[in-house]
């Protein structure tokens, strides 16, 4: 941390420090002072020429002050230097920081992680805690050509409240930290050097509104540029677009906003509006024109609703924005003076698209939609609140290439460039105003004194967003309770923008409704209707259903409206178990319109510890209090934006293309279109029949047109084929690009299915061949062939040496294991069944010999062992039968009582030497996969090196796991271990000890050790997820090792 020590000293010492000023600050109806009005996203040109080039940075008028700043920081209001807002005041011995930033990321004070919980004492509006403070100072010179211009300063965000002189005259004060501040500085400026001063406090009143779970960060956190703009200028402008009853026409509305500054006669002054398609060419055969002075002295009716259209026309069958075919104009708007010479003129990209609710579905320009969405903070792994244009990109690609098609922007506006990005590469949306009062619930909401912020909030990301087609809901904001300053809000949203929906996930209950249940009752029902919402909210939101209480929604009596869930499937660490169940059930209902995983990145900080090791820091690691530690670690990509392992099931779950099998004989499929707007024409039909993971033919089919919603059978051209009776035969369709798309490129896959044709007629057994010597032990047996030797523990079971030609192969005993590293999932606080399943932890391990047998046979030795276990009632049986070739049959059977408590995991662990470097095996993969999370892991043979079948989860924990395992090989210089699944099996092989992965709570307390921990198991028990916290964040029954009795078995086999 920096403190700038010298100055405070030097402060101090010559008691400059300022007396207690007035605390705007801490008041909810002083909320901004010069603040200029909210438009929608420009930038200004001189000319239409210039503004259709759509480079904002070669505009003359526009002048960025991104870069480095003066900066001096405070850890409290009480130390801040006096005089510091004068223009000549000395900063040259202050620090240097770079805008746009957030300071705590520059080593000034601390991060803070927190869910819910206030970072200060709660008393609203009041800060009672220490409150730190940052200075910024940045010097600059006027561009040529400006004169007798108005020029706005501009602040994108800026976090959490401040003020701002300008040549040291107070120019300003704003809070909201998630939306722009602009002021008019014209009046303070001077012909050659200037200064503007920015005072930002890091808690304001504004943050008793801004509780969201996230990293609490301050400064100036998005960027800083002045616009000159003429004395008369286009102040806004808002755009609608309106289809006919057949989607084929639409009218398209313009409402621009002039400003007369100087009260110019704008007689013979025009304002121009132009239209062009995505190649340029002009639509319309003529501009829209209308006299300046029909927009600038509008008359307003005494009665009527004022009339949009100030500029419309009917555009005949215009291309359609959706986000499958997010096609966009470019609307030019130019204000011209009375000789018809262009005044300024700005561009925008605009998409013909009409958003309805009908009979309770989601309808996009007349076709039913699903919204397949993610929650989407703002986070950079080195930057925390400030995000670069580069990485929005990067975050776009990856929804588009895993095919989401939905954002919801948790739980405040994002730059205004993550909405051109949306609309480019087409994304739904969401809009979330900058309101979450989580530690207080409805306490604001229900607070007149309140209720100007929270209107200000939305109105201001409402006329900010206005013009975007991505944008289809506009959300009151998030876990702030229900009141009359939401329904307020919601009451201005609805009567500005009629094109849009509202959403509020906390607006629910409708107390007049006959069936309404106080809250506190006992019958009070979690996450489901009470029994409807009210009416100022379009659409039933819900967080964190199970599938089955988001089926009860769907069938619901009472229900009418369209349902989204705008919270589920929470992917903390290695999560996201049953997300299947979900999406049948969202497929089946029409009212359930969609829902969005929370959420798309873990919030980790990338931090080195002293050895040089990165790791990703989470709450608590910067001594910031209060925090919730791994909390903000629940994304489905990592921080560094690489996928985890359940973005595949989330891209295989959400594919818009689904095939079955018609008939085997004559490979008939079905093929199912779930697109809304796209009949299959712009995908190949890849196809492969597979013999045990290995191709034996291929082709390609051409697809005939699909409408959307429906389909159709094809027969594919496999020819005629005698399947090996001992191979397993699996048909697999791909589904790719035929062109290259913004997104992707050529031949990328969207989407694929695997069918089994047929099944091996036989099992794997065990060959007996070779002589064996046997020798008892005092606690065992030692098995002996011509290569080998097996040495067997008696009291524990334990398979405890083999040799190999004399060389050892076993690092750890081949042992039985009942547990699995917890989850972030299992460690819930209120997963009170995992904590049951504690029994099983230690209990291959504490056994207790109840029989040992050894029978002979010719080229078969078996062993025999049964065990009493230290769980009620629990026994184990084993059995190993050794073959004279050195393979081994490894059987387990477990006996349950019937009151104990499922099976963490079923299998054995032991450890083999770290030369093993190289995998092989047939099963599901590449990526890891779990008995409820599999979809989106193919079938198939896979040779990867040992290091890469584990994956480092933030907090270490149960990863790396392979379902529906045939067989497994391991290579290394000693040897060759292949392990059979006389069934399928999974299986998982890490470089830590177990003991370390379960203690470790970061990734660089991970110790690689010379052998690789190998476990073989039945099954493991689902990862879960349909929260963190409660008992729903366990695995659903179904995937639960609830039965009282499992077989399992399988083949070793160790070679040379």
């Amino acid at each position: 941390m920096k403190y700038n020590i010298y100055l405070l000293a030097w402060g101090l010492i010559t008691t400059l420090f300022t007396q207690a000023q007035p605390k705007n600050f801490e008041n909810p109806r002083f909320i901004s002072e010069n603040k200029l009005e909210p438009h929608s996203t420009y930038y200004t040109f001189p000319s239409e020429a210039e503004a259709l080039a759509s480079d904002r940075e070669q505009s003359p008028w526009i002048k960025f002050l991104n870069g480095d700043w003066k900066f001096y920081f405070s850890p409290d209001t009480a130390y801040v230097p006096a005089g510091f807002a004068e223009a000549g005041f000395a900063v040259d011995r202050w620090d240097d920081i770079d805008v746009p930033s957030c300071w705590e990321m520059r080593g000034y004070g601390t991060p803070i992680y927190t869910n819910s919980v206030y970072p200060f004492p709660v008393n609203p509006p009041f800060i009672e805690r220490e409150n730190p403070v940052g200075i910024y100072v940045k010097e600059f010179s006027i561009p040529e050509g400006w004169d007798n211009q108005e020029v706005i300063l501009h602040f994108g965000g800026v976090s959490s409240a401040f003020n701002l002189w300008v040549n040291g005259q107070k120019a300003g004060y704003s809070q909201d930290s998630r939306l722009p501040a602009e002021f008019n500085i014209t009046p303070f400026l001077h012909a050659d050097n200037n200064r503007i001063t920015v005072q930002v406090y890091r808690w304001s009143d504004g943050s008793y509104l801004e509780d969201q779970d996230h990293w609490r960060m301050s400064g100036i956190h998005r960027e800083v540029f002045m616009m000159a703009r003429p004395k008369v200028h286009l102040a806004d402008f808002t755009v609608r677009t309106r289809f006919d009853d057949t989607y084929r026409n639409a009218w398209l509305q313009i409402r621009p906003v002039i400003e007369n500054l100087n009260q110019t006669n704008l007689d013979g002054w025009t304002v121009e509006a132009r239209l062009y398609d995505a190649d340029r060419r002009e639509v319309l055969e003529q501009p829209l024109t209308v006299p300046a002075n029909s927009i600038y002295k509008e008359r307003y009716p005494h009665r009527n609703t004022v009339y949009f259209g100030i500029m419309e026309t009917l555009i005949e069958n215009p291309r359609q924005w959706s986000a499958e075919h997010p096609y966009l104009y470019t609307l030019s708007l130019c204000l011209k003076n009375g000789s018809g010479e262009e005044v300024e003129a700005f561009a925008s990209k605009i998409g013909f698209r009409e958003v309805e609710l009908q009979e309770g579905r989601l309808l996009v320009n007349g076709q039913e939609v699903k919204l397949k969405g993610v929650n989407r903070h703002d986070h950079s792994q080195l930057n925390g609140k400030t995000v670069s244009r580069e990485e929005m990109r990067t975050d776009v690609l990856l929804m588009k290439r895993f095919n989401i098609n939905a954002v919801r922007t948790s739980h405040y506006p994002n730059d205004p460039y993550f909405y051109d990005l949306c609309d480019e590469y087409g994304l739904y949306v969401i809009d979330e105003a900058n309101i979450e009062t989580h530690g207080v619930g409805g306490l604001l909401s229900n607070n007149t004194r309140w209720a100007y912020a929270f209107l200000d909030r939305v109105i201001r990301m409402v006329e900010r967003d206005k013009n975007h087609p991505s944008i289809i809901f506009w959300s009151l904001g998030n876990e702030s309770g229900c009141g009359p300053n939401h329904a307020a809000a919601a009451g201005w949203v609805k009567d500005f923008d009629p094109t849009r929906y509202v959403h509020y996930e906390g607006a629910q209950g409708n107390p007049e409704h006959p069936a309404y249940i106080k809250p506190g009752a006992q019958q009070q029902p979690q996450y489901m209707a009470n029994p409807t919402d009210p009416n100022y909210v379009d659409v039933l939101s819900r967080m964190y259903p199970t599938p089955a209480q988001l089926e009860g929604l769907a069938v619901s009596p009472y229900i009418k409206r369209p349902i989204i869930a705008c919270e589920y499937a929470h992917a903390m660490g290695n999560s996201l178990g049953n997300l299947k169940e979900y999406w049948d059930i969202i497929h089946r209902y029409p009212n359930l319109i969609g829902a969005f995983i929370w959420d798309w990145m873990d919030q980790g900080l990338r931090q080195t510890d002293e050895n040089g090791r990165e790791y990703w820091a989470y709450g608590g690691d910067f001594g910031d209090t209060p925090n919730d530690a791994n909390f903000c670690i629940n994304g489905i990509v990592a921080a560094d934006q690489t996928p985890h392992p359940a973005l595949w099931e989330v891209k295989k779950i959400f594919q818009d293309v689904s095939t079955t099998l018609r008939s085997k004989g004559q490979f008939n499929v079905n093929i199912l279109n779930r697109y809304s707007h796209s009949d299959l024409s712009h995908l190949e039909l890849h196809w492969k029949l597979l013999a045990n993971g290995e191709t034996v033919q291929s082709g390609t089919e051409r697809i005939p047109p699909c409408l959307p919603g429906a389909s159709m059978d094809i027969s594919l051209g496999v020819r005629s084929y005698h399947p090996d009776p001992e191979r397993e035969y699996i048909l697999e369709v791909n589904y790719l690009l035929k062109s290259e798309t913004l997104w992707a490129p050529k031949g990328y896959e969207l989407a694929w299915d695997q069918m089994i044709v047929n099944t091996p007629s036989t099992v794997p057994t065990l060959v007996t061949e070779g002589n064996l010597t046997t020798e008892i032990l005092d606690d065992g047996i030692r098995v002996s062939g011509r290569r080998f030797t097996a040495t067997f523990q008696k009291s524990s079971g334990a398979l405890i040496s083999y040799l190999n030609n004399g060389t050892e192969m076993l690092k750890e005993p081949l042992l039985p294991n009942f547990w699995r590293v917890p989850t972030d999932n299992d460690l819930a606080a209120g997963n009170q069944l995992f904590r049951s399943m504690r029994v099983w932890k230690d209990a291959a391990g504490k056994t207790e010999l109840i029989s040992w047998k050894v029978t002979e046979k010719e080229g078969l030795t078996e062993i025999h062992g049964r065990y009493r276990l230290p769980v009620e009632n629990s026994t184990l049986g084993l059995t190993y039968k050794i073959s004279g070739n050195g393979s081994l049959q490894t059987e387990m059977t477990i006996n349950k009582g019937k009151e104990t408590p499922p099976l963490p995991s079923l299998g054995m662990q032991f450890a083999v030497a770290d030369d093993f470097t190289e995998a092989a095996f047939y099963g599901k993969g590449p990526h890891e996969s779990y008995w409820d999370r599999k979809e989106g892991a193919r079938l198939g043979l896979y040779h990867i090196p040992v290091n890469d079948l584990s994956y480092l989860y933030v907090r270490p924990q149960e990863n790396g796991n392979h379902s529906d395992v045939r067989w497994l090989q391991l290579q290394g210089k000693k040897g060759q271990l292949t392990v059979i699944g006389i069934f399928s099996f999974d299986f998982s092989v890490w470089s830590w000890s177990p003991e370390n992965l379960e203690k470790a709570t970061h990734i660089n307390e991970l110790e690689t050790r010379d052998a690789y921990t190998v476990n073989i198991d039945y099954k493991q028990m689902g990862l879960g997820g349909d929260d963190s916290w409660s008992e729903k964040s366990t695995a659903h029954p179904k995937y639960r090792l609830s039965d009282d009795t499992y077989h399992f078995s399988f083949i070793l086999d160790f070679l040379k």
